[in-house]
C-alpha cells in the first residue's frame, strides 16, 4: 500500500470528522481508530481499506449514508442538464465518441478522491476541451457493436447521469447497468438509478456489495455470473479501475479519469488526464 493512499484515508476521517462536527471524544476515537485500522491492514487492497475505514465511519456518525445530500444534490443539477446535452451531443458527427468523453468527464464526481469541483457544470465543460490521454474508443465500440451482452459497471453519482446519456447513444439491445449494493462514499445505488431515470435505457443490478469498487468475489452470484459471461465489461471509474485491475480478461474496458498520482503513475499518465482503455494493453 502506497503511504500516499494511506494520507488520503486519513484526510477523509478529518472531513467527515468537520462535516458531522463529531465532538472531541468521538472524533478522537474515530481516528485513532482509523489509524489502528490502517496500520494493520496494509495488506488489503485500497478499496478494502477505504471500505472499512467508511464503515468505520458510519458506525462512530450513526450515519449510514454520509454522502446522502451531496449525491441528490450531483444528480439534481446534471439531471437538469440532461437535454441540454442530449441535443449537444446528437449535432456532432462523432456523437458517441463525445458521449464516451462526457461520460469519463463525469468521473471528476468523486468524494473517495476528493475530487468535487465547486462548479460542477463549468467543471465538466473545461474538462470537455481535453483530449483522451489514452483513447481506445473505436476498439470499445467495435466490441460493444458484436457484443451479444454488456455489462457496465458504475461508480458516482452526479456522473451517472452521463453514463445514462452514453448508454442511450450505445444503444444495445442487453446491456445491464451495476450499482453498489449499499450506500458508500457517494458511489452509485438502485435510489440515484431510480433519481436520474437509469431504468428508462437498461436494465439496472445491483452488485450486492458496498465497497467503493467492484471486488466481484464478494458481489451477488446473480452479479457474478453477469459479470462472467458478459461479451464486454465497461468498467466506469478510478475506483473500480483499482478493484479489477488485475482481472486477465480482454474484454473488459477501463473508463475513468486518473485523479491522483498513484494512479496516474500506474497508467503511465499525468494526473487529471481522460482515460478510455483496454485491459490487456498494460
Amino acid at each position: 500500500m502506497d503511504n500516499r493512499c494511506l494520507t488520503c484515508h486519513m484526510k477523509t476521517v478529518g472531513l467527515l470528522t468537520d462535516k458531522f462536527s463529531l465532538s472531541e471524544k468521538v472524533a478522537c476515537e474515530f481516528s485513532s481508530e482509523a489509524e489502528h485500522l490502517l496500520a494493520n491492514c496494509r495488506h488489503l487492497s485500497n478499496p478494502n481499506l477505504a471500505l472499512l475505514i467508511h464503515r468505520l465511519a458510519k458506525k462512530k456518525i450513526q450515519n449510514d449514508d454520509l454522502y446522502t445530500e451531496e449525491k441528490k444534490h450531483a444528480n439534481s443539477i446534471l439531471s437538469s442538464q440532461y437535454e441540454k446535452w442530449n441535443v449537444f451531443i446528437n449535432e456532432q458527427n462523432n456523437s458517441l465518441a463525445l458521449a464516451a468523453k462526457l461520460a469519463v468527464v463525469g468521473n471528476i464526481i468523486d468524494y473517495g478522491a476528493h475530487t468535487v469541483p465547486s462548479d460542477i457544470p463549468a467543471t465538466i465543460n473545461d474538462l470537455l476541451a481535453l483530449d483522451l490521454e489514452i483513447d481506445d474508443r473505436a476498439e470499445l465500440f467495435a466490441a460493444i457493436q458484436k457484443a451479444d451482452s454488456v455489462l457496465y459497471l458504475g461508480d458516482n453519482a452526479g456522473e451517472i447521469v452521463f453514463d445514462k446519456l452514453f448508454i442511450q447513444c450505445l444503444n444495445h439491445p442487453n446491456l445491464v447497468y451495476a450499482v453498489r449494493g449499499n450506500p458508500i462514499i457517494n458511489d452509485v445505488t438502485l435510489e440515484d438509478a431510480n433519481q436520474v431515470g437509469m431504468q428508462d435505457v437498461c436494465q439496472v443490478i445491483s452488485n450486492g456489495y458496498d465497497a467503493p469498487s467492484t471486488l466481484v468475489e464478494n458481489c451477488t452470484k446473480e452479479f457474478q455470473d453477469l459479470y462472467k459471461n458478459a461479451d464486454v465489461v465497461i468498467s466506469k471509474g478510478q475506483g473500480n479501475f483499482e478493484g479489477l485491475m488485475d482481472e486477465k480478461r480482454e474484454s473488459l474496458y477501463f473508463m475513468l479519469m486518473a485523479k491522483c498520482d498513484v494512479i496516474a503513475e500506474m497508467l503511465g499518465v499525468f494526473r487529471g488526464s481522460l482515460i478510455i482503455k483496454n485491459n490487456r494493453k498494460r
